[in-house]
């Protein structure tokens, strides 16, 4: 199948603007990646503020900036059963270390959708004027066990309020993890906690050595604290943070309206992928060692999230509170960002 190539206005200044405001992306530095046979993307032109240009080439390559994470698992299971491929597109998928790295190469076109974004940098960026963002599908909505706070046996740490006014390690401030860290904590009665930043894969050395009291991560980093010897001292998603979405595949509305039939059908591909995964999660599992770093040993009891087949409203909704809760800033319209 050929793929359509459109040229990219320049946004180097943008592209900067956009990153400086999405500092508070969620992230990861695992650099394993996963790709379909295909090759070349198929972007419309975008300019600084994310709106195509006029063409009328029809795309029929798509390249998904995913990061290497549990949440993009309905991705990878989409590519492959061979939905996308069903569906007449071809996705290619490029690890990224940070959704808000991916933000630059999203606007100057050599990727199209950013896979596994946090929702909270992205909701902020459309607040804020960074880009017109339009979100495609859900990737993962947290569960009890695969998201939580751990702290070493030395520590004295057994539960959520032993936490009070001690440190915890979170992947970026203000973000997904700090807000709902802190509404589980504000609901269990326990004292604020102070947080620093620092990247998943080194957080299990800080905790060891003693440099954070605690440390608040997702898997695959979860089952290595655990591993490690940490024990899990409250889980993240319980309480107001219950089943809580965690993240998504973005896009800009300039692309998502000059490609309306692909973005659809790309939209629809992804959701039977997420529900093929939802049901069968040993499918999950067989193709996770494929594109993250977790052995197959470990794929094999790792817990899983849940994979959303449909996008709605209500979860951006739940997003929008926690943020206006956390003082971050939230879009007044929040239907007009979801592809319909």
């Amino acid at each position: 199948m050929r793929s359509t190539r459109v040229r990219r206005v320049p946004v180097v200044a943008a592209s900067l603007a956009v990153t400086a405001i999405l500092v508070t992306a969620c992230s990861t530095s695992s650099s394993t990646s996963s790709s379909s046979p295909s090759t070349a993307s198929a972007s419309a032109a975008t300019s600084a503020s994310g709106q195509s240009s006029p063409s009328s080439a029809a795309a029929t390559s798509i390249v998904v900036g995913a990061l290497p994470v549990l949440d993009t698992a309905g991705l990878q299971v989409a590519i492959k059963e061979g939905f996308f491929k069903q569906a007449g597109l071809t996705v290619t998928v490029k690890s990224v270390a940070q959704s808000t790295v991916a933000i630059p190469d999203l606007l100057h076109g050599s990727i199209d959708v950013i896979g596994g974004g946090n929702y909270v940098s992205f909701l902020e960026a459309q607040a804020n004027g960074a880009f017109p963002v339009e979100f495609l599908a859900q990737a993962v909505d947290c569960t009890a066990d695969d998201y939580g706070v751990v702290a070493m046996p030395s520590s004295g740490i057994t539960t959520a309020a032993g936490l009070a006014g001690k440190t915890v390690a979170v992947n970026l401030t203000q973000n997904i993890q700090t807000l709902t860290t802190n509404a589980v904590l504000k609901s269990e009665g326990v004292g604020a906690v102070r947080y620093v930043q620092i990247p998943f894969p080194d957080m299990v050395p800080a905790l060891k050595a003693g440099r954070v009291s605690a440390i608040s991560v997702v898997e695959p980093f979860l089952s290595a604290a655990l591993a490690a010897g940490g024990k899990l001292v409250a889980s993240t998603c319980t309480g107001p943070a219950a089943d809580f979405p965690m993240s998504g595949y973005i896009t800009t509305q300039g692309w998502a309206q000059q490609h309306a039939a692909a973005a659809k059908a790309f939209q629809q591909a992804l959701e039977k992928g997420n529900a093929y995964a939802d049901a069968h999660p040993d499918v999950v599992r067989s193709v996770l060692p494929g594109y993250t770093s977790i052995t197959a040993a470990a794929a094999a009891t790792v817990p899983l999230g849940v994979y959303p087949s449909t996008l709605t409203t209500s979860p951006l909704q739940r997003i929008a509170a926690l943020m206006k809760a956390g003082g971050l800033a939230t879009p007044s319209n929040l239907s007009s960002l979801l592809l319909s």
